[in-house]
């Protein structure tokens, strides 16, 4: 990773400590609020770090999940692709929230429909 700026003795540290697995669940880390101290910086190389992780995205996010005249009807947050396949699927099984947003992507779907989902985009 190419660095335009030149990086403190614990800025390399911290640096390295991060690309070799991160700190311990029993480690404390210090970061103070001043200047000159880095944390942009990191912040940077830590996003472009994990960008360059093949960790797979969910496609779909169950919010909430509740029992509608006899029937389960999970609340859900989609990507833009399987946004787009729940608009084509039966009327009757989803209905699209209204948001401010121009097209929403959170949906109120019939237990059927989320479980052809699943199927498709797990």
């Amino acid at each position: 990773m190419k660095n335009p700026y030149e990086l403190h003795s614990y800025q390399k540290a911290l640096h390295d400590k991060m690309l070799a697995g991160g700190f311990r669940p029993s480690e404390l880390t210090l970061f103070t609020s001043g200047r000159s101290t880095g944390k942009s910086m990191l912040n940077a190389m830590y996003a472009e770090m994990v960008s360059r992780m093949s960790i797979p995205q969910p496609k779909f996010e169950i919010l909430d999940k509740a029992q509608v005249d006899g029937d389960i009807w999970y609340t859900v947050a989609c990507t833009r692709e399987v946004s787009s396949w729940v608009r084509e699927q039966p009327k009757d099984l989803q209905y699209t929230h209204a948001t401010q947003e121009w097209v929403s992507n959170k949906f109120d779907i019939h237990e059927k429909l989320y479980t052809v989902m699943a199927l498709r985009w797990s």
